[in-house]
């Protein structure tokens, strides 16, 4: 006896769970950005403020209060509030992204390529070219004599990964279409 035949899921059948890992890189890119800029991503972060771990749904409290943590007193210096801020938004970057990557995993969903090379797959940071990540082009055949050789390496700066992706061109156009380039339109209408 032959097995049933089991239906096909629909085309939008996983669309949340898209619309959920959007959302998380959209989370990402937010935390990440408004940890490299806080002036201009809208933060009320001051130099007279410091954070203050004491559950309370104010992150952020006046120099002049009392600041404990864990029993030691939290030094009110000048941009410590704002360094301590930084560091937890670029954590919140990475824990967004790495959500996002345990949820394609366990839901078997593939992420778009420049989704996946956006982020760095040890330490789950957000690459921004220049900040916390560089870019180089380099070429391992004698003198670079071959330009299909070329590899983008993208080195993180938080740990030191480094990514190697090839850096060429598509190859080369299909035989039919280098064809229908080399022959113009108007000698094929005539009769």
């Amino acid at each position: 006896m032959a097995k049933a035949k089991v239906p096909k899921e629909g085309k939008n059948s996983k669309s949340h769970l898209k619309a959920r890992l959007e959302y998380l890189q959209g989370a990402a890119e937010y935390f990440q950005s408004v940890s490299k800029f806080p002036a201009q991503a809208g933060a009320a972060i001051t130099d007279d403020a410091t954070v203050v771990d004491n559950g309370a749904d104010e992150p952020f409290a006046p120099k002049d209060t009392p600041n404990t943590h864990a029993g030691k007193p939290i030094s009110a210096s000048k941009g410590q509030g704002y360094r301590i801020a930084n560091k937890t938004l670029a954590n919140l970057s990475r824990v967004s992204i790495s959500h996002m990557r345990g949820v394609s995993l366990k839901t078997q969903t593939r992420l778009p390529v420049p989704v996946k090379r956006s982020y760095c797959k040890r330490c789950d940071t957000l690459m921004l070219p220049g900040v916390n990540c560089t870019h180089e082009v380099t070429n391992a055949s004698r003198g670079r004599k071959k330009p299909w050789a070329d590899v983008l390496v993208v080195r993180c700066l938080v740990c030191s990964t480094e990514k190697r992706f090839p850096h060429t061109d598509r190859k080369s156009k299909k035989l039919k279409e280098r064809k229908d380039v080399s022959q113009p339109q108007d000698q094929t209408d005539v009769p």
